[in-house]
């Protein structure tokens, strides 16, 4: 009996040895199957990514697809120029009638009668002064400027992209004349438009001067000035009294001192080599007497006055102290003249 229970044991334990080493075999396996789970995974899903672009290359090389695809670009397109057109027509409707509408409020300004104010108007339109709407009048004056009793008209009209300098004209209509454009590659069409004239050269001819303001800020900003003479029915362009026409600048170089006594300037002007003495503010309390600042961006304010007898011009100069641009101390003005042979002179200066 012993015998057969020790028999039993023995036939137990090996049982349960075998049992306890294919559980064994079968967790170390575990680890490995899992890898080779993950890596099917992965080769399955290469076989679909090339699948896809397979189809996709023959998708592109399908012909039929090649011409739908075609006829879709170019529907696109046509569909995108049509609406380019459309709204390129529409701004250029809105633009004309925004050209109408400013002539006659200006023309009102003016105080022009409707029927004076239409054939001043339909004068523009018949030179295509607005370019078939592209164009956006920027500003217009209407009176008489030679002074022989019959109003004359300048309009100004912005032809390329605003505040692009050189991009439009100003047109002078003179009593009967064909329109004379004025033209410049440095001149800002898109802002307001200042006239004055008079016989400066004392000839029997007018001369228009006018300036307009670019889009320059600080001091008194940037503004830019011509003269022209009206003369046998056409324009002559003439200068100014100027040290540089370098980047358009027509200017008289002044230098300003700020002196050891409080509120208390020197200007000096090389051109005329005279100074002057004027009071303005300090913005920093003088320590001694020193070169501070000077003349910013030339010429600007027109003006006529009458000088022993005839007409003369007056431009102005913004002047800067010690405290940089924004620290205005004062205007210099200058008198101008010129001769018949086209020349031209300053014949006073003083400070404002």
């Amino acid at each position: 009996m012993k015998k057969i229970r020790v028999i039993i044991s023995l036939w137990v334990s090996i049982c349960c040895g075998l049992i306890l080493a294919a559980c064994g075999e079968q967790e170390a396996g575990g680890g490995h199957k899992a890898d080779v789970v993950l890596e099917s995974a992965q080769n399955r899903e290469e076989p679909e990514s090339a699948q896809t672009a397979e189809d996709a290359e023959e998708a592109q090389e399908d012909p039929l697809m090649e011409v739908q695809q075609g006829i879709r670009e170019e529907s696109e397109e046509v569909s995108e120029n049509e609406e380019n057109a459309q709204e390129a027509a529409l701004t250029a409707e809105e633009r004309r009638k925004r050209n109408e509408a400013k002539f006659y409020e200006e023309a009102r300004t003016l105080e022009l009668d409707r029927d004076e104010a239409k054939q001043y108007y339909e004068r523009l339109c018949e030179d295509d002064v607005f370019l078939n709407g592209t164009g956006e009048l920027t500003d217009l004056l209407i009176e008489d400027l030679d002074g022989n009793g019959q109003k004359d008209m300048v309009a100004m009209v912005q032809e390329g992209e605003f505040y692009l300098y050189g991009e439009g004209c100003i047109y002078f209509y003179m009593n009967e004349d064909p329109a004379y454009c004025f033209r410049d590659d440095d001149y800002p069409f898109f802002f307001e438009l200042y006239v004055v004239t008079g016989d400066f050269d004392d000839d029997g001819n007018t001369e228009i001067v006018f300036e307009s303001r670019g889009t320059g800020n600080g001091a008194a900003g940037d503004w830019h000035l011509r003269i022209l003479k009206y003369k046998d029915y056409s324009m002559e362009k003439m200068d100014f009294p100027s040290e540089s026409y370098e980047d358009d600048d027509r200017e008289i170089h002044v230098q300003i001192t700020q002196e050891s006594q409080a509120n208390t300037y020197s200007a000096y002007c090389p051109y005329l080599d005279e100074t002057i003495a004027f009071e303005a503010e300090n913005i920093f309390e003088p320590n001694q007497a020193c070169v501070v600042g000077g003349n910013v961006r030339g010429y600007y304010n027109i003006c006529s006055m009458e000088y022993e007898g005839r007409d003369a011009l007056v431009v102005s100069e913004y002047l800067s102290g010690e405290g940089g641009n924004v620290h205005c101390v004062g205007k210099a003005k200058f008198m101008i003249l010129w001769e018949q042979d086209g020349s031209s002179r300053i014949v006073k200066w003083w400070i404002d």
